[in-house]
């Protein structure tokens, strides 16, 4: 192997073609190429018999590359040979890597395909995290806007995208905060992405300074210095293509004997090698547009129930699971069965475990203006990202995705001295909200959860309106009656005994990642992180506190302890505590 290419296979995807192989199958994998003759191997496709060795290379995430194939289950030697044969009839010359694995003998087998010899050698891959993976990579987000012309007629659909579509040849592409525009101009090709950052120029914090020019030209280099060192995201969207103010009303649905024209919005979302050139990612933004242009133009023409559902363009990234974007078109999304099964094609495509809810409209990718959850005046997320407990040599249990801080007096109601468990599972119901589990985004009001417990009985009908607490029972019951949501309650006669519950809270964190509400006396709070010395036994919990009295500045909820680390003296040791665990359902 001296002087050969280097694989370094990402430990998710390793995973992932291990789990769930109880049949023969086969598909490619793919990813990206180093500068140092390594290739990043962070994905997988799975081929069906029907399907052409050439469509399964056009599904590949934009700017990732065929890199091999995958094998599991009992494939001989002729088999595998005739599929990279037929993968690589395109190239004269070049290596695949093979990846087989069998779930009888627990063993994984590396081979190499040489594409000229066609023969098979025995070859060795690096295991690697897949943060490490996503090191040489930025993310790019591009926004399409255009003026979309459809014409219904019983049968018959005129649309304008065959004209869009030749158009996009042409385009050209805006850079956020710059003047820098990418066009198919030769000048640019040897320009590599990682020098987009040193074109941004505009700074929200110098919009209002009066400063001298040589000084906002070095404060405007520092900058972009920073953003370069973050490797942060940056936007392009297309130039002058949009119609007018008119046509900007979107319909949700499409009748039939109608005429509509609206400006339509496709976002993708690319991971793309900094060292890749401006030539590549033009035709990156070019190609996936276009791609898409030609899936939406099937769609209409042989849709033709009505109404018709606007379709919408989506992107998923869970790094953890899949460390490589996906971009789709979901379609007739009025019907729950269509729904679900767009979400279910997409996990065995790409062989995403469909123990959680991955490609629910919840979990798509946000876009840098819709993120604005921390800014002032909003519900705050994940406050505890950023702390850090005092432990040392610990390991961190965390609650796993996002959730929203829920705590007294919010929304102009004053809920002080006996709402806290009430703000506990609001916290907890966002968290399964922003997962995807749950679709109604609208977090039960007290009134709704005290009319929940009343249909439960649990409660009788003089509760509705009272400013009576409620307890992690109460809250099991809710989650369930509202939502179907399980829970696994434990119950503890002092808080000494959770130094004793501590590992069955990092194994709830570890398997279902949810909030724990845990209630005693009259107080309420919910945990979210365990951080473990396994040898001294030393132990502190992550809490959010809705006792918490302030506006939502992150700031302050920080200073206030309305998010902090917290030792075991934090709960009286002379009250007994229960301690609701949500369970995660079994739904993609």
């Amino acid at each position: 192997m001296s002087g050969g290419k280097i694989y370094k296979f990402v430990q998710t995807l390793q995973q992932r073609l291990q789990q769930q192989c109880k049949s023969e199958e086969k598909g490619i994998i793919f990813g990206f190429n180093s500068e140092n003759n390594s290739g990043y191997c962070i994905g997988c496709i799975n081929h069906h018999d029907d399907q052409e060795q050439n469509s399964i290379i056009e599904d590949i995430p934009p700017g990732n590359t065929l890199l091999g194939a995958y094998f599991l289950g009992s494939f001989d030697e002729d088999s595998i040979v005739d599929f990279c044969s037929e993968l690589s009839k395109d190239k004269k010359s070049g290596k695949l890597l093979v990846y087989q694995f069998s779930e009888n003998d627990e063993k994984e087998k590396i081979l190499q395909f040489d594409i000229k010899s066609k023969k098979l050698t025995e070859y060795q891959i690096e295991i690697v995290d897949y943060q490490q993976a996503l090191e040489p990579l930025i993310r790019i987000d591009l926004i399409v806007n255009f003026p979309l012309n459809l014409s219904f007629e019983d049968s018959a659909v005129t649309t304008n995208l065959p004209s869009i579509i030749e158009q996009s040849k042409s385009w050209i592409f805006q850079l956020d905060k710059s003047s820098f525009q990418l066009n198919n101009r030769e000048e640019i090709s040897q320009n590599k992405i990682e020098n987009l950052y040193n074109e941004i120029e505009q700074f929200d914090e110098l919009q209002d300074l009066q400063i001298p020019g040589n000084m906002k030209k070095k404060m405007i280099e520092k900058y972009q210095r920073q953003l370069r060192n973050q490797k942060s995201s940056v936007q392009f969207k297309l130039l002058g293509n949009s119609g007018d103010e008119k046509s900007n009303n979107q319909p949700d649905k499409l009748e039939n004997n109608q005429n509509y024209n609206f400006d339509f919005e496709m976002k993708f979302a690319y991971l793309l090698p900094m060292q890749n050139n401006l030539q590549q990612l033009y035709k990156i933004f070019v190609n996936s547009s276009n791609k898409m242009l030609k899936s939406l133009e099937k769609y209409f023409s042989n849709k033709l129930e009505y109404p018709m559902k606007m379709p919408k363009v989506l992107n998923f990234f869970e790094p953890s699971n899949y460390t490589h974007i996906i971009t789709t078109v979901y379609r007739d999304l009025d019907s729950p069965e269509s729904y679900k099964q767009q979400r279910k094609l997409l996990h065995l495509k790409f062989r995403v475990p469909m123990s959680r809810p991955t490609f629910k409209l919840a979990n798509s990718l946000e876009w840098q203006q819709d993120s604005l959850s921390l800014s002032s005046g909003k519900r705050l997320t994940n406050v505890h990202v950023g702390l850090k407990s005092d432990i040392k040599n610990g390991q961190c249990f965390l609650v796993q995705g996002k959730y929203s801080y829920y705590h007294y007096n919010q929304d102009n109601f004053n809920d002080s001295g006996w709402g806290c468990a009430y703000r506990s599972l609001q916290t907890i119901i966002s968290w399964f909200q922003w997962q995807g589990y749950i679709d109604d985004h609208k977090v039960p009001t007290h009134k709704q959860i005290q009319q929940a417990l009343i249909d439960v009985g649990d409660k009788p009908v003089e509760f509705l309106g009272s400013s009576r607490w409620i307890g992690s029972q109460e809250v099991c019951y809710v989650l369930n009656h509202l939502y179907g949501i399980e829970s696994k309650i434990i119950f503890i006669n002092s808080s000494n005994e959770l130094l004793d519950k501590a590992r069955d809270l990092i194994k709830h964190f570890s398997i279902n990642g949810t909030p724990i509400m845990i209630g005693g006396g009259v107080l309420a709070h919910t945990i979210i992180g365990v951080d473990f010395n396994q040898s001294t036994g030393d132990v502190r919990f992550l809490v959010l506190d809705p006792h918490y009295l302030g506006d939502e500045d992150l700031n302050n909820i920080h200073k206030k302890g309305g998010c902090a680390w917290k030792p075991i003296t934090f709960w009286d040791k002379n009250s007994f505590y229960n301690l609701c665990l949500p369970q995660i359902p079994d739904d993609f």
